[in-house]
């Protein structure tokens, strides 16, 4: 059973919704985590039937109004894997100490000169 699932606000508005008398906010263009329960109540994930969810989220308030109410809610990206973070840098080598390479002193080679 899934617990947790990440919701990815692809609108340029913020959306801020309620579950059990807690405010959840959704900025723009950011991922944020939910729980599974708590998608279902917002955004009817996993329902077949959004109209009840479009309604309640204020993007619906008349039947003829459900194919755009269901573009914008499109917009919402629900995944049950936590996104792959862009232009993520590579770790940081801080506190990391090279290891102690000896020098040879003089110019001569060790190897042996082809004739």
């Amino acid at each position: 059973m899934i617990e947790t699932v990440y919701i990815t606000n692809n609108s340029d508005k913020r959306l801020v919704a309620d579950f059990k008398y807690e405010q959840f906010e959704f900025p723009a263009g950011k991922t944020v985590p939910l729980s599974a329960e708590a998608a279902r109540h917002i955004f009817g994930y996993g329902e077949q039937d959004k109209e009840p969810y479009l309604a309640r989220l204020g993007f619906i308030r008349l039947h003829s109004e459900l194919p755009q109410a269901l573009e914008r809610l499109a917009e919402f990206e629900i995944s049950e894997e936590p996104p792959v973070e862009k232009n993520r840098s590579l770790p940081s080598a801080v506190g990391v100490v090279p290891l102690h390479v000896e020098k040879r002193a003089g110019g001569k080679s060790s190897f042996a000169r082809a004739a």
